[in-house]
């Protein structure tokens, strides 16, 4: 790695998986409360939960005013603290934020202790009304070098291969996408009554204009189209990029050895957005800022941008929307049990009160996306990339991660460009579900497909210098991991849309197997069995 690289690159110096101190609590609503209302309704339970608390030295204190606030003077400021969502049922749900705060000197972080005293005491709680469905940490939206968990691409951008065509002077040969044939009809109007938001990192919009008058950049075919979207402020390509704050304290990633290492990935973001403008051409694409510019968030900005999104779907602003979720929350399924029980042996009597609490430390996220699907919004998220290490020892991938995990979604991992399990590729199934697609997402390092090139993504990226320290001369970039996957299929995913396709019938269209005859009376075997996924097939070429 050369010296430019070092600021780039970093390794965590250790793991965990949310922030200290703060926490989420799901509550059940009897309508849905005003807007001046609702730091009323957040005072009222805040009471009611440190009329429990303060008798184990434990209060909850207003989002924003304690922990990292108190240590960074930098934190941006937070304006809500609670948000309604679940607004297609009788009883709405609020997400409310708050930090544990101990009344004591006591070490260590309090969370889990403040978790563990309101699970026991759900039942206290409904008893003066106060109806508790779950409540959880902050969850990490993939890493961060002192709070750092599994997450990331596959593993760093680097540059594409350059490849020369003939072509007029004019012409701007690149890198393109295309879906085999499969039986599935695209949109005659290339999905144009679409909107397409993605959740990601994101460049800002002026550094994408300067981005394509770079005269090394100009012959970027997708930058260029990019920009001019832009340009017609239609709202065919916009940036949201500083609606929702973010902090940077939160890091992701994976060196080309598959260890874990953090960079800069501003790009990601835009990479995604390229597949997808490459794939649906006139769909409408929405790239929000919810991941800063290492890869890294936490659930605050998920719920704000989600439960807006819900709204916007009430008031019939978007008609038709495709959620596309390039990053993954939670440790994986198996894995979540040793985490939280890590230090604790359950009596079998109370094996139940664990698996309730299990429950409860994702119901609220869960409850979310089965809000937005209610609405008829098409949610496409990353099964991830955790299983390399699985991989290498001929063991079986890693299942996917949350919300990929969760029924109202459509799971999507990675295949390389022979249509085999990329190495890095989680399963895009828990069993026995069966709403899970796999489809190219490129390879690990030291693989190469059949014309002896890199097997990975090939996409846009703009910044000068790629993490490796090598110079960006062309804007295209090699990348690989299941979101890139995500954004072809949410690609897909759109022009069943803009054809009538309702949510539901998409994810069952796209995880259907292609063709696939059986005699097998109880079903049909999936196309890639390690990954208990069907494939899609995309295709890429250079061309004009």
């Amino acid at each position: 790695m050369s010296r430019s690289a070092t600021e780039f690159m970093g390794t965590p110096a250790g793991l965990f998986h949310w922030i200290p101190g703060e926490m989420i609590v799901i509550a059940r609503l009897t309508r849905i409360p005003l807007d001046d209302a609702l730091d009323t309704v957040f005072e009222q339970i805040r009471t009611q939960l440190n009329t429990l608390l303060t008798r184990y030295r434990l209060t909850l204190d207003p989002y924003g005013t304690a922990g990292r606030w108190e240590e960074v003077p930098t934190m941006p400021l937070v304006r809500r603290r609670a948000f309604v969502f679940g607004l297609h049922s009788q009883q709405p749900l609020v997400a409310l934020f708050f930090h544990v705060h101990p009344l004591d000197t006591r070490e260590g972080d309090p969370l889990p202790a403040a978790l563990s005293y309101i699970h026991a005491h759900v039942a206290y709680f409904a008893q003066f009304g106060l109806h508790i469905v779950s409540a959880m940490p902050n969850w990490l939206v993939t890493a961060a070098p002192l709070l750092y968990s599994d997450g990331g691409p596959g593993l760093p951008p680097r540059p594409a291969p350059a490849l020369e065509i003939h072509a007029p002077p004019q012409a701007l040969p690149g890198w393109h996408l295309r879906f085999a044939a499969q039986g599935l009809t695209l949109d005659a109007r290339n999905a144009e009554d679409v909107t397409v938001v993605v959740l990601d990192t994101a460049q800002h919009p002026d550094r994408i204009r300067s981005a394509a008058t770079r005269p090394e950049l100009r012959r970027n075919w997708l930058l260029q189209r990019l920009a001019e979207d832009m340009r017609l402020e239609d709202g065919s390509f916009m940036v949201e990029y500083d609606r929702y704050p973010v902090t940077n304290d939160v890091r992701t990633g994976h060196d080309a050895a598959q260890r874990n290492r953090y960079y800069l990935m501003p790009d990601h973001g835009l990479f995604v957005s390229g597949i997808i403008r490459d794939l649906a051409p006139r769909a409408r694409i929405r790239l929000v800022r919810a991941l800063n510019d290492f890869g890294g968030s936490d659930l605050y900005s998920l719920f704000a941008i989600l439960t807006d999104l819900e709204h916007e779907l009430i008031s019939g602003t978007i008609r038709r929307l495709v959620i596309n979720l390039s990053l993954t929350v939670l440790p994986d399924f198996l894995r979540l049990p040793y985490l939280w029980f890590q230090d604790r042996q359950w009596p079998t009597a109370q094996l139940l009160g664990a698996q309730n609490v299990l429950t409860s430390l994702e119901e609220g996220l869960r409850l979310l996306f089965d809000s937005l699907f209610a609405h008829g919004a098409l949610i496409v998220a990353a099964a991830g990339n955790d299983s390399y290490q699985a991989f290498r020892k001929g063991l079986p991938p890693r299942p996917p991660r949350a919300p990929a995990r969760y029924s109202s979604t459509l799971s999507v991992t990675s295949v390389n460009s022979n249509f085999l399990p990329s190495q890095f590729a989680n399963a895009a199934n828990l069993p026995a579900d069966t709403s899970g697609v796999a489809t190219f997402g490129g390879d690990s390092a030291g693989v190469l497909d059949q014309h002896g090139l890199p097997d990975a993504v090939r996409g846009l990226f703009i910044s000068p210098t790629f993490p490796g320290g090598e110079s960006n001369l062309t804007g295209w970039a090699d990348w690989s991991g299941s979101s890139f996957s995500t954004a072809m299929i949410s690609a897909l995913g759109a022009h069943l849309l803009a054809q009538g396709w309702s949510a539901p019938n998409s994810i069952t269209r796209l995880s259907m197997g292609q063709g696939q005859q059986s005699e097998i009376v109880f079903g049909t075997p999936v196309d890639i069995s390690s990954l208990l996924a069907n494939i899609v097939y995309t295709q890429q070429r250079f061309s004009l």
